[in-house]
C-alpha cells in the first residue's frame, strides 16, 4: 500500500463504517486504508485495478513517499552480513553494473558494462532483491546514487518494481531487529502500492522454478533461488542485486548494484 496511507493510523471498524463515503472517495484517488478489530489489522481500502491517483497532488506525493525512504533505514541491517556484487571476469555478458544517467554524456561514450536506465522501456517490470532494496534503504555507499534512477523511475509509474516475499521480509526484518515497528509498517505499506510494485509470493509454481534453478545454478541458495524464479515468473526486463551468487547467474539479465 502507498507510504500516504501509512503516516495516518490505522481505522477501526466503527470508524471505518462512519466514514466510509469519504473512504471510498479517497480512495479512489489513490489512497489507501487499512482497518483493523482489536488493533489487529482486518482489511485494507485500495484502489481499484492498481490504477494511479489521476490528482497530480496526490500522484507527487506517492512519488515523494517512496523516494523519502532513500536511507530511512541506516544502522537498521548488518553491514557486516551483506556482500557487495561482484560479477568477475566469469560473469554473463548481460550482467551490468548500474550507473547514473547523466544527461551530458552521449549514449555513444557509454562504455561496455555500464547499463543507463534510459535503456529500459517504458511499462518494463524491474526485479529488485532484498540486497539491492537495502542498499537504497539504507543508502549504502556506492549504490544509494545509483539505484536512484531506477526507484525514481518506479515511482513515477514509468516502470513496475516486483518484489518477492523473501525480499519483502528481508527488508522489514532491518527496522523490526532494531525495535522500529513505525518503520516496519512504513516499508510494508510503501511496498504494496499496486500502482508502483508487483508483490509475487514464493508458492509452489515459484518454489519448483527456484528448486530447477539450483540444480543448474550450484552457487545459489534457496532464497537467491526464489528471487530469480521471482524475477522470471514476472517476466522482469532485468533483476537487481547487491549479491554475488545472483550476480554470477546465467538464467537472467542482472543488474550488479556495486559499491564504487
Amino acid at each position: 500500500m502507498s507510504n500516504s496511507s501509512a503516516a495516518a493510523a490505522p481505522l477501526g471498524v466503527e470508524e471505518a463504517r462512519r466514514r466510509l463515503p469519504e473512504l471510498l472517495e479517497r480512495a479512489a484517488g489513490g489512497e489507501e486504508f487499512v482497518i483493523q478489530r482489536h488493533k489487529k489489522p482486518m482489511a485494507a481500502l485500495v484502489p481499484l485495478g492498481g490504477q494511479a491517483p489521476t490528482d497530480p497532488l496526490k500522484r507527487q506525493r506517492q512519488i515523494q513517499n517512496l523516494m523519502a525512504l532513500q536511507g530511512s533505514g541506516r544502522r537498521c541491517w548488518d553491514s557486516n552480513q551483506r556482500h557487495p556484487a561482484s560479477p568477475g571476469a566469469t560473469a554473463p555478458a548481460f550482467v551490468q553494473e548500474i550507473r547514473q544517467d547523466n544527461p551530458d554524456q552521449d549514449d555513444h561514450n557509454t562504455s561496455p558494462g555500464q547499463f543507463r536506465p534510459s535503456q529500459l522501456v517504458e511499462g518494463s517490470r524491474i526485479a529488485l532483491d532484498g540486497s539491492a532494496l537495502v542498499a537504497f534503504l539504507s543508502n549504502a555507499e556506492g549504490t544509494g546514487n545509483y539505484l536512484q534512477p531506477l526507484m525514481q523511475g518506479i515511482a513515477q509509474g514509468t516502470w513496475q518494481g516486483v518484489i518477492s516475499s523473501v525480499s519483502l521480509a528481508r527488508v522489514l526484518e532491518g527496522p523490526l531487529a532494531q525495535g522500529n515497528e513505525v518503520l516496519a509498517q512504513r516499508y510494508a505499506a510503501a511496498f504494496a502500492n499496486p500502482q508502483q510494485w508487483l508483490q509475487l509470493p514464493a508458492d509452489g509454481t515459484v518454489v519448483l522454478v527456484a528448486a530447477r534453478l539450483q540444480r543448474q545454478e550450484p552457487q545459489l541458495d534457496a532464497i537467491r533461488a526464489i528471487e530469480l524464479a521471482t524475477a522470471i515468473a514476472a517476466e522482469a526486463a532485468v533483476l537487481v542485486t547487491d549479491h554475488p551468487a545472483l550476480a554470477q547467474t546465467g538464467q537472467h539479465p542482472v543488474l550488479s548494484a556495486l559499491r564504487l
